[in-house]
């Protein structure tokens, strides 16, 4: 079973639960080399920085849920490209994984119900690094907004998919 790395709204573990049944949490990883930021649709995505390190989510999948994933994530449609990658658990052992890679390489801002719904409570869920978690609140307005009224529901609606 492969591994899928998680750095957006599929490290919240109801979100996986919903779109990928019966994977499991392996637990927190990080990638070198690379930096978290939100691109122009206001969606989490990564891109090559030789000084920073993303942290994020290990799931065990199988290749059912790749499937999904890649339907969830708008591969099809050009939005992210899955990609396999190195990430390292626990500072000792670098592991194969596959994650997604946006197409949109320009800083936006984040869609507030998002961060606030999905990437923040995923992250504390799995107590990624104080100093990570204040990277991604920075993503936050400093000024009042309004309350933030809906949950994030993930950005696709569910296929319908064959019981494995």
């Amino acid at each position: 079973m492969p591994l899928y790395f998680a750095y957006g709204s599929n490290m919240l573990p109801a979100q996986m639960a919903d779109r990928c049944p019966g994977s499991r949490a392996v637990g927190t990883a990080k990638l070198p080399g690379w930096r978290f930021f939100f691109n122009t649709r206001g969606s989490a995505a990564i891109k090559p920085d030789g000084n920073a390190e993303v942290h994020g989510v290990l799931w065990r999948v199988d290749a059912g849920h790749i499937n999904r994933l890649d339907h969830f994530e708008g591969v099809r449609w050009g939005n992210y490209h899955r990609r396999r990658i190195h990430v390292w658990e626990n500072d000792q052992s670098a592991l194969a994984a596959v994650t997604y890679i946006g197409s949109r390489r320009y800083d936006g801002r984040p869609r507030i119900n998002y961060i606030m719904t999905a990437v923040l409570p995923g992250a504390e869920t799995f107590d990624l690094p104080a100093a990570y978690l204040d990277e991604l609140r920075s993503w936050l307005p400093s000024r009042p907004i309004g309350n933030v009224s809906t949950r994030y529901r993930g950005g696709r609606k569910a296929l319908r998919f064959p019981r494995q």
